[in-house]
């Protein structure tokens, strides 16, 4: 009996584990807005970004060659080899040269 109620016990905790999201930095934080980050071979990702003028770290390390931005409020981004980039609210951009993104906010 003791070591079929232990046994459960580690089965409910390793599905509760694997249940954990990979990539948080994707989820809803409110003020924010979703910034797709587009890199060579179809690559991206997706990254909600504050629009309160606080920035958020960006910790993808795909080269991004384009930034777009759906939003409202205008974005800047800051990268690995000194690019900033500028999207405005409804536009999508080039990075050049593509390069890791690091940092970025909306205003």
């Amino acid at each position: 009996m003791k070591t079929t109620a232990i046994s459960a016990a580690v089965a409910l905790l390793a599905s509760v584990v694997s249940a954990a999201p990979a990539e948080p930095a994707a989820s809803y934080t409110p003020n924010a807005i979703p910034i797709t980050f587009i890199g060579a071979a179809e690559g991206q990702f997706t990254q909600y970004i504050n629009t309160n003028y606080y920035g958020n770290s960006i910790y993808n390390p795909l080269s991004v060659s384009k930034i777009s931005n759906p939003g409202s409020v205008t974005c800047f981004f800051y990268g690995t080899q000194g690019s900033f980039t500028t999207v405005p609210a409804g536009a999508t951009v080039d990075v050049g040269p593509p390069q890791t993104q690091y940092y970025g906010y909306c205003a």
